[in-house]
Protein backbone atom coordinates (compact mmCIF):
# COMPACT_ATOMS: atom_id res chain seq x y z
CA UNK A 1 0.00 0.00 0.00
CA UNK A 2 0.67 3.41 -0.32
CA UNK A 3 0.14 6.65 1.42
CA UNK A 4 -1.23 8.91 -0.61
CA UNK A 5 -1.34 12.18 1.76
CA UNK A 6 -2.49 13.83 4.95
CA UNK A 7 -5.87 14.08 5.54
CA UNK A 8 -7.56 17.45 4.76
CA UNK A 9 -11.26 18.31 6.73
CA UNK A 10 -13.15 21.13 5.66
CA UNK A 11 -16.07 21.31 8.17
CA UNK A 12 -15.38 17.98 9.98
CA UNK A 13 -15.84 16.15 6.68
CA UNK A 14 -12.69 14.27 5.44
CA UNK A 15 -12.04 15.77 1.17
CA UNK A 16 -10.91 12.91 -0.75
CA UNK A 17 -7.16 13.25 -1.58
CA UNK A 18 -6.47 15.67 -4.86
CA UNK A 19 -5.43 14.21 -7.94
CA UNK A 20 -1.51 14.50 -8.02
CA UNK A 21 -0.38 12.52 -4.59
CA UNK A 22 -3.20 10.04 -5.84
CA UNK A 23 -1.71 8.91 -9.16
CA UNK A 24 2.44 9.60 -7.09
CA UNK A 25 1.02 6.97 -4.94
CA UNK A 26 -0.60 4.78 -7.72
CA UNK A 27 3.03 5.13 -9.33
CA UNK A 28 4.90 4.24 -5.51
CA UNK A 29 2.54 0.64 -5.61
CA UNK A 30 5.07 -1.16 -7.94
CA UNK A 31 8.00 -0.67 -5.06
CA UNK A 32 8.20 -4.03 -3.26
CA UNK A 33 7.97 -1.73 0.20
CA UNK A 34 4.53 -0.62 -1.11
CA UNK A 35 2.66 -3.62 -2.89
CA UNK A 36 2.99 -6.09 -0.52
CA UNK A 37 1.77 -4.70 2.56
CA UNK A 38 -0.82 -2.16 4.32
CA UNK A 39 0.57 1.20 5.21
CA UNK A 40 -0.97 2.49 8.77
CA UNK A 41 0.41 6.18 9.14
CA UNK A 42 -2.18 7.71 11.45
CA UNK A 43 -4.13 10.67 10.15
CA UNK A 44 -3.16 10.07 6.56
CA UNK A 45 -4.85 8.60 3.67
CA UNK A 46 -3.54 5.52 1.95
CA UNK A 47 -4.17 3.37 -1.43
CA UNK A 48 -3.77 -0.42 -1.69
CA UNK A 49 -4.08 -2.48 -4.91
CA UNK A 50 -5.40 -6.32 -4.76
CA UNK A 51 -5.18 -8.19 -7.83
CA UNK A 52 -6.12 -12.21 -8.46
CA UNK A 53 -5.90 -14.29 -11.52
CA UNK A 54 -7.79 -16.98 -12.48
CA UNK A 55 -8.37 -19.27 -16.08
CA UNK A 56 -12.06 -18.30 -15.81
CA UNK A 57 -13.76 -15.10 -14.61
CA UNK A 58 -15.10 -16.97 -11.62
CA UNK A 59 -12.10 -18.11 -10.18
CA UNK A 60 -10.33 -14.86 -10.64
CA UNK A 61 -13.47 -13.49 -8.90
CA UNK A 62 -13.04 -16.40 -6.16
CA UNK A 63 -9.61 -15.47 -5.48
CA UNK A 64 -9.60 -11.63 -5.40
CA UNK A 65 -12.77 -11.64 -2.97
CA UNK A 66 -10.67 -14.23 -0.31
CA UNK A 67 -7.96 -11.22 -0.85
CA UNK A 68 -10.19 -8.83 -0.25
CA UNK A 69 -11.85 -10.44 2.98
CA UNK A 70 -8.42 -11.14 4.51
CA UNK A 71 -7.51 -7.84 3.97
CA UNK A 72 -10.75 -5.93 5.53
CA UNK A 73 -10.51 -9.04 8.45
CA UNK A 74 -7.16 -7.37 9.45
CA UNK A 75 -7.97 -3.47 8.63
CA UNK A 76 -11.04 -3.31 10.64
CA UNK A 77 -9.44 -4.26 13.66
CA UNK A 78 -7.33 -0.86 13.19
CA UNK A 79 -8.78 1.64 15.45
CA UNK A 80 -9.55 4.61 13.44
CA UNK A 81 -9.93 2.44 9.71
CA UNK A 82 -12.41 3.34 7.37
CA UNK A 83 -12.96 2.50 3.01
CA UNK A 84 -13.13 5.86 1.23
CA UNK A 85 -13.74 4.01 -2.01
CA UNK A 86 -13.18 0.50 -3.51
CA UNK A 87 -12.46 0.29 -7.37
CA UNK A 88 -13.00 -3.16 -8.94
CA UNK A 89 -11.60 -3.77 -12.50
CA UNK A 90 -11.67 -7.25 -14.35
CA UNK A 91 -9.33 -8.04 -17.25
CA UNK A 92 -8.70 -10.73 -19.75
CA UNK A 93 -5.06 -11.55 -20.31
CA UNK A 94 -4.06 -12.48 -24.20
CA UNK A 95 -0.70 -14.06 -23.62
CA UNK A 96 -2.08 -16.65 -21.36
CA UNK A 97 -5.49 -16.52 -21.75
CA UNK A 98 -6.34 -15.93 -17.92
CA UNK A 99 -8.62 -13.42 -16.24
CA UNK A 100 -8.20 -10.82 -13.72
CA UNK A 101 -10.00 -9.20 -11.03
CA UNK A 102 -8.05 -6.07 -9.50
CA UNK A 103 -9.34 -3.85 -6.58
CA UNK A 104 -7.99 -0.18 -5.50
CA UNK A 105 -8.72 0.62 -2.25
CA UNK A 106 -8.54 3.90 -1.02
CA UNK A 107 -8.59 4.40 2.93
CA UNK A 108 -8.13 6.31 5.96
CA UNK A 109 -6.67 5.91 9.24
CA UNK A 110 -7.95 9.05 11.11
CA UNK A 111 -6.54 9.92 14.45
CA UNK A 112 -9.14 8.81 17.36
CA UNK A 113 -7.29 10.62 20.00
CA UNK A 114 -7.45 7.25 22.25
CA UNK A 115 -4.36 6.32 24.11
CA UNK A 116 -5.64 2.45 22.66
CA UNK A 117 -4.15 3.70 18.80
CA UNK A 118 -0.45 2.41 18.04
CA UNK A 119 0.68 2.74 14.82
CA UNK A 120 3.51 0.25 15.85
CA UNK A 121 1.14 -2.51 16.40
CA UNK A 122 -2.46 -1.33 14.57
CA UNK A 123 -3.30 -5.29 15.15
CA UNK A 124 -2.80 -8.26 16.58
CA UNK A 125 -0.82 -9.94 13.84
CA UNK A 126 0.37 -7.00 12.66
CA UNK A 127 4.62 -8.09 13.78
CA UNK A 128 4.14 -11.64 12.89
CA UNK A 129 2.94 -9.79 9.59
CA UNK A 130 5.61 -8.05 8.99
CA UNK A 131 8.43 -10.69 10.07
CA UNK A 132 6.98 -12.89 7.06
CA UNK A 133 7.20 -9.62 4.44
CA UNK A 134 11.12 -9.48 4.84
CA UNK A 135 11.02 -5.82 3.78
CA UNK A 136 10.33 -2.33 5.33
CA UNK A 137 6.67 -1.20 4.55
CA UNK A 138 6.53 1.94 2.71
CA UNK A 139 5.09 4.85 5.43
CA UNK A 140 4.53 8.29 5.60
CA UNK A 141 8.17 9.51 5.23
CA UNK A 142 8.13 9.09 1.62
CA UNK A 143 5.97 11.96 1.11
CA UNK A 144 8.76 14.15 2.99
CA UNK A 145 11.26 13.41 0.44
CA UNK A 146 8.71 15.07 -1.88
Amino acid sequence: MAVIEVCVYIDDELLAPALLPMLEAKARLAFAGAKYFPTFDIGYTHIFRITAWGRSPAEAQRRSQRKVGRFYRKMNQVEGFSTIKLEKREDFIHSNHNHSVTYEIMYVIEWTGSRTQRPDCPYPEYQQDLRKLGIAPETAEVLALR
